[in-house]
């Protein structure tokens, strides 16, 4: 189950996510137009995350202790 973001929530969350339990993943990050890519706050605080030509998606993951957990 995958819950897509709107760029507010996924800036929120992934600025506010201190032990990096949930994953903000972006589709078309870096041209990559097939794949999600995982966003750090540190390294993507000045994304243009309301660009939605450039960044059209984002979701919403989950790190679980055994595996990863998309949701």
């Amino acid at each position: 189950m995958e819950i897509p973001l709107s760029p507010f929530f996924a800036k929120f969350i992934l600025q506010l996510n201190p032990f990096r339990r949930a994953m903000i993943m972006c589709k078309g990050y870096s041209e990559d137009y097939e794949n999600f890519t995982e966003l750090v706050w540190e390294d993507d605080k000045y994304l243009d995350f309301y660009d939605r030509e450039a960044y059209p998606e984002f979701q919403l993951w989950l790190r679980c202790p055994i595996y990863f957990l998309k949701v």
